[in-house]
């Protein structure tokens, strides 16, 4: 090969290698022109984030009382923590956040609600576990409550597990499951513990003048259990603060009952209501009896309650948190075999009740208890 062609191959060769790293500095100017685009949980994250970072660069914007408040998603992108929609969605021209911050006790959580006309809408776990059930008038499934608003499982229920955090176990980290009992006329998800805690509690152990003993008393505002129930406030003995955030403290049903008393719907236990507030609670004997498909589950004491009733399937006895109205030491508790009344001195297991903020929203799951609902 004479030096004329060796020449016009080092000149055609460096035009292709010039003409190539033309053609890549054009394509790396236009992806510096051209938005990223991304999908819409992505962008819920990427808010969710921004948020954070704006209140750690603000805390002074922070909620001061507890409550639900809204933070403008203008803000975000006024201090520069976030782009604006339309350059992190291919349709974001169309649509809006809503950034919604609740507080309770110092804990704060911040929950970005999307929506893109037609496309794409943030949905809260509420809704899923509904879309998920056909509305019963018999057999396992969900119900309406007609008298209270809202809906509420019975029957031996399988798909109504949610998870709750997690425990470590020998390395690896294992879900805590609870199970959904009812959802509130406010969307409010009543979840009741799959496990019981640990230890064993009496649920009073004063002494009670009517007995001559120190069998306790039965009046929940008073009680030992009430003592109980808000120290796991207060504690991280059984979730996080971080999750304690995904809750919502409610007024709980102390009314007593009678053990022949046949009602089912709440209206005896709910006539009285707690002074205040509170975030941990025990279930009522009108919620376990209407769990029930026996029609022989007539009264607190019917064997026939524990039938067709997923909330039958504990072996351990446990309190509930309803008080005898005819004995002032006597407190209900279950077991796998009956629903009973009791001393209020005796030592029985704690199954928490909690009620999940209708503002949770889904990520995954069907309800089983292999493939439960996980919320962010």
């Amino acid at each position: 090969m004479d030096d004329s062609s060796k020449k016009t191959l080092i000149i055609a060769g460096s035009s292709i290698i010039g003409f190539i790293i033309v053609v890549l500095l054009i394509i790396w100017i236009i992806s510096l022109i051209k938005p990223k685009y991304y999908d819409y949980e992505e962008v819920e994250e990427i808010v969710l984030e921004a948020t954070k970072e704006y209140y750690e660069a603000n805390p002074t914007m922070l909620p001061a009382s507890d409550g639900e408040y809204n933070l403008q998603y203008q803000a975000l992108v006024t201090g520069e923590f976030i782009k604006p929609l339309e350059e992190l969605l291919v349709d974001g021209a169309s649509c809006s956040v809503d950034i919604v911050v609740s507080r309770y006790n110092d804990n704060y959580s911040y929950i970005p609600y999307l929506t893109c006309p037609g496309n794409y809408e943030t949905k809260e776990l509420y809704k899923q576990v509904i879309d998920n059930n056909e509305i019963k008038t018999t057999g396992t499934g969900l119900y309406a409550d007609t008298v209270n608003g809202g809906y509420y499982f019975r029957g031996e229920v399988t798909n109504n597990y949610v998870q709750l955090g997690t425990i470590k176990e020998k390395d690896t980290k294992v879900a805590v499951l609870w199970q959904i009992v009812s959802i509130g006329s406010d969307n409010t998800i009543k979840l009741r513990a799959v496990e019981a805690l640990e230890k064993r509690y009496t649920w009073d152990d004063r002494y009670n003048i009517e007995e001559n003993a120190s069998e306790g008393y039965n009046d929940f505002e008073k009680s030992r259990i009430k003592e109980r129930l808000i120290s796991l406030e207060t504690t991280e003995t059984v979730m996080s603060d971080t999750l304690k955030a995904k809750l919502v403290p409610k007024e709980l049903c102390i009314g007593k009952r009678s053990e022949n008393d046949t009602t089912k719907d709440g209206s005896v236990e709910c006539a009285v209501k707690t002074e205040s507030k509170m975030l941990f609670g025990l279930i009522t004997p009108y919620e376990y009896m209407r769990a029930s498909l026996d029609e022989n589950c007539i009264k607190a004491g019917s064997r026939s309650c524990k039938n067709y009733n997923f909330l039958g399937k504990n072996l351990n006895s446990q309190w509930t948190i309803t008080g005898n109205a005819d004995e002032s030491s006597k407190v209900f508790a279950f077991d796998s075999s009956k629903l009973y009344s009791t001393k209020a001195n005796a030592d029985k297991k704690l199954y928490l009740v909690t009620n999940l903020n209708n503002r949770v929203l889904y990520k995954s799951g069907t309800g089983t208890k292999k493939d439960p609902y996980i919320f962010r």
